[in-house]
């Protein structure tokens, strides 16, 4: 989801108003990817590195997140979406805090589809806490308890996208990306349409992924 501050620069308005019409996109391509095939998607709205930027760029992305979740409450229990948001939310207020625990709840039962929100996610950050998750458990740290005690468990994502022309993973998800595809696409994140995730997935699906094997 890069390219919102960018984008909003190049039409002469606030990074603000970039990341509330990038907010506004989140939902729509989660069910352009759903009618597409795809069953679990994250979308990457707040990196740990995201949250030094200015407090009052941080606290009007964590308010996006709060008036997202109401807005697509409903949409989540109709269409049994189970939504999660993987990072670091101790920062957030206890209202924001209180919303997000209420509608992972409601939905943690719903299997089929599953909507993950990274905010103050970092890959570091994610591989860390699983350890010391296995610790206090006593569990020994090897590759399959580590993946269960991850922010996303075992579901490790097929294909990362990313917006804005950078071609990096910039701290997502460093443990499940190991045998992840990657695309890279100059367009910013607002200006992404569903021709776009169409051409995406069309070459995925052409891909023959071996995971290291000779075949």
């Amino acid at each position: 989801m890069d390219g919102n501050g960018r984008w909003a620069h190049n039409k002469g308005e606030s990074r603000q108003y970039g990341h509330k019409v990038g907010s506004s996109k989140v939902y729509d391509v989660f069910k352009i990817c759903t009618d597409l095939g795809c069953k679990s998607a994250t979308f990457f709205a707040m990196s740990s590195e995201n949250m030094q930027r200015d407090n009052n760029e941080t606290e009007f992305i964590s308010q996006l997140l709060e008036s997202s979740i109401k807005k697509h409450y409903l949409d989540l229990l109709e269409n049994k979406i189970k939504f999660k948001v993987i990072g670091d939310t101790s920062s957030l207020t206890n209202d924001i805090k209180n919303l997000i625990n209420t509608t992972e709840q409601a939905t943690k039962k719903f299997t089929e589809f599953k909507m993950y929100i990274a905010y103050n996610y970092g890959g570091q950050w994610d591989i860390i806490n699983a350890i010391k998750i296995a610790i206090s458990n006593n569990d020994s740290i090897t590759p399959n308890t580590l993946s269960q005690y991850l922010s996303t468990e075992n579901d490790f994502p097929d294909l990362i996208v990313r917006t804005g022309g950078y071609k990096r993973l910039s701290n997502f998800m460093l443990w499940q990306t190991v045998y992840s595809e990657l695309v890279f696409l100059d367009i910013l994140w607002p200006e992404i349409s569903r021709r776009d995730i169409a051409l995406i997935f069309e070459q995925y699906t052409d891909t023959k992924r071996n995971f290291g094997i000779v075949k």
